[in-house]
């Protein structure tokens, strides 16, 4: 049945505003490792979600946690595998209870221990509380280091443009806080990211797991190339009440329904999902009936491909969930 026509087009354009060890192996495979390379289009936009994970600085299997301080079983040293700041990390819980949750990692005590200790830090990008989280004996946990805005530069290819003192003339980056789009952009030595926002260099903040990015190519074409491996284990995403701009835990492609868009996970009617085109966000709305409606099409988008697994997606809900994608089959 033909749903009720919504809104398709939410234009970004100038509406965009910039507001400103060594340790016993627990695993018995060797993750997927490869690439995924995107082509950014000259003076047009590109959402890029990079779901490709950067290796694992430390594995192991969890004997005890009190607080914030995990224990490895039989590791030492720990500490030495973290590099000082301001290189940042994350442990990823890979088997057990909690699997797919990640935390913070509190990089100085962690490494001023440098024992068989991992201390966690509390954080918003934590899809749990780490001081209380209960994480059980034997649980599999990995540590990687985090992606970063310099980490991003280095994977592109191309005619960069940059400009210290205004976006204008930039290649520029944007996420979202909850609220709008910040945008950082490339600087002159085209190694920086400015921001209106303060006048520090931006290039070791941190685009977290989950975490999508909207890109303008300034001037002329560019590719971008995430390397890495795919996500050994299932991947939990927490997503929050309001717009967020999202990343695909897999480089598969998903369609609604599988990136957990559906009313039995916690969706309501009424939720949303874009995606961006080059010149504006395309909406698709989940109605009360379960179907999905990109307001274009009479039959419903359930099943249709939205979201590649190097590409970014906003969403809009109405109450938070979270959602635990168990891992394709590889």
């Amino acid at each position: 049945m033909r749903k009720t026509i919504m809104t398709r087009s939410f234009l970004v354009g100038a509406s965009l505003a910039l507001v400103s060890l060594s340790l016993q192996a627990q695993t018995v495979s060797t993750p997927v490792v490869g690439f995924q390379k995107t082509t950014l289009s000259a003076n047009a936009y590109k959402g890029i979600g990079i779901s490709l994970v950067n290796p694992a600085v430390i594995t192991g299997s969890v004997s005890g946690k009190s607080g914030y301080v995990v224990t490895l079983t039989g590791a030492s040293g720990v500490g030495t595998s973290l590099e000082n700041a301001p290189a940042s990390y994350y442990l990823e819980v890979t088997s057990g209870a909690n699997v797919g949750d990640r935390f913070e990692v509190n990089v100085s005590a962690t490494k001023s221990a440098n024992n068989a200790t991992i201390t966690l830090a509390a954080n918003s990008r934590n899809t749990a509380n780490a001081q209380t989280v209960n994480l059980a004996s034997g649980s599999g946990v990995v540590v990687r280091k985090h992606i970063t805005l310099d980490q991003v530069r280095s994977s592109l290819a191309g005619t960069l443009r940059g400009d210290d003192n205004s976006y204008a003339n930039a290649d520029v980056l944007y996420v979202h806080n909850g609220i709008t789009f910040v945008g950082y952009w490339l600087g002159t030595d085209l190694q920086s990211w400015w921001s209106n926002d303060d006048p520090d260099d931006h290039r070791f903040d941190v685009i977290g797991p989950g975490q999508g990015i909207l890109f303008y190519k300034k001037g002329s074409a560019a590719t971008f190339t995430s390397v890495g491996s795919v996500r050994p284990n299932d991947y939990k995403q927490v997503l929050s009440a309001g717009y967020q701009l999202n990343a695909p835990g897999y480089p598969i492609s998903y369609t609604p329904v599988a990136l957990g868009g559906a009313l039995s996970n916690g969706w309501n009617a009424g939720d949303k999902i874009f995606v961006h085109d080059g010149l504006a966000y395309n909406g698709n709305t989940l109605m009360s009936d379960g179907y999905w409606d990109d307001g274009v099409n009479p039959d419903p988008v359930n099943s249709t491909v939205l979201v590649s697994g190097d590409a970014s997606f906003l969403t809009y809900l109405s109450n938070p969930v979270t959602d635990l994608e168990t891992k394709p089959t590889q």
